[in-house]
């Protein structure tokens, strides 16, 4: 029987497909994101949160498993470790964020980045902080940034702004994000 064995098969033979999550997973390991497809960034999402699970870890067995899996061992595993581990240490799940883009030019595939939350170029800190400072600059409010961010200025943030705003915050201080949408405010407007 078939029961139980639902998963993309992205029209490649199943050694083809293997080798295609093994090369996601170490590229998106070493990049921190990357563009393709949406079913296969689908399919990857639950490869790379194991990647850290792996590296949360930390032991002998677990740096095997990595090494025996991850292609470029060399640049990957001291990434995953070192860095990515540490990173998410406090976290227990939901490593990767899937973000729609659009579709590809060529054969109008839908296209998506997938990315590790919380890093240096997160592509959901960087739409937010520009939707607020567009938003707190058109209206002249920019005294007011720590004050959104706290949700005691009632600023007519739409309900989208202001989910997305708390998922960034419960990634990142206040301080850090007030200070990016500062930048950005003076950015736009000078």
């Amino acid at each position: 029987m078939h029961h139980g064995k639902h998963f993309r098969r992205l029209n490649r033979t199943s050694s083809h497909r293997n080798a295609l999550l093994r090369n996601l997973a170490s590229s998106l390991i070493e990049y921190g994101r990357i563009e393709t497809t949406v079913a296969k960034a689908k399919e990857l999402k639950p490869i790379a949160d194991s990647m850290i699970t792996l590296g949360k870890k930390g032991d002998v067995e677990a740096k095997r498993q990595a090494i025996a899996y991850l292609y470029s061992p060399t640049v990957t595993v001291p990434k995953l470790f070192d860095e990515l581990a540490p990173r998410f240490a406090e976290r227990n799940g939901g490593y990767t964020r899937v973000q729609r883009i659009g579709n590809r030019y060529g054969d109008n595939a839908p296209m998506a980045v997938i990315e590790y939350i919380d890093g240096p170029n997160d592509i959901k800190k960087a739409m937010v902080t520009q939707t607020l400072a567009r938003v707190l600059g058109q209206t002249n409010q920019t005294s007011k940034v720590k004050e959104a961010f706290e949700g005691t200025a009632d600023l007519g943030l739409s309900k989208t702004l202001l989910r997305d705003l708390k998922k960034v915050q419960f990634a990142n201080s206040i301080e850090t994000l007030s200070q990016d949408v500062e930048k950005e405010i003076a950015k736009q407007f000078n």
